[in-house]
């Protein structure tokens, strides 16, 4: 996969794919899919970091985005190995994992939340199979 294909992905720590959506313009969701076709027609197994769970898609593009995930779970079930929000604060940290749960339930992936970019990191590579016997230490 060409990295510098990737606009709204950085995939420079891959297989740990860390989402940019803040700050997109509306009308960036056709860009986001052809990036997803990209990641689930790849045959290495990825996990999608999101650190910026409060920036919000504008509703057509957010529309977009859940529809290609419904339509393609199974393929995106067979690459991504989970999804990890990373959110600081505490109180909506907890709304997040309780709405993880319920959305590994329905989808069966995990979704994960963790406080730290750095959590993110070890969870990943952990899920990756990428961790030695104790695990990685991240700062």
């Amino acid at each position: 996969m060409n990295h510098e294909q990737f606009f709204f992905h950085d995939l420079s720590q891959f297989p740990i794919v860390t989402s940019r959506h803040g700050g997109a313009p509306d009308g960036y969701s056709a860009s986001w899919i052809r990036e997803m076709e990209m990641l689930v027609n790849n045959p290495q197994s990825f996990v999608m970091v999101v650190p910026d769970m409060r920036q919000e898609a504008g509703q057509a593009d957010r529309k977009a985005m859940i529809e290609w995930q419904t339509a393609n779970m199974p393929r995106l079930k067979a690459r991504c190995r989970a999804f990890i929000a990373v959110e600081g604060n505490a109180e909506a940290l907890d709304k997040i994992r309780k709405r993880g749960e319920k959305m590994t339930r329905a989808f069966g992936v995990p979704f994960l939340a963790v406080a730290t970019v750095g959590q993110a990191a070890q969870c990943a590579r952990e899920l990756l199979g990428q961790s030695g016997p104790g695990g990685f230490i991240v700062d």
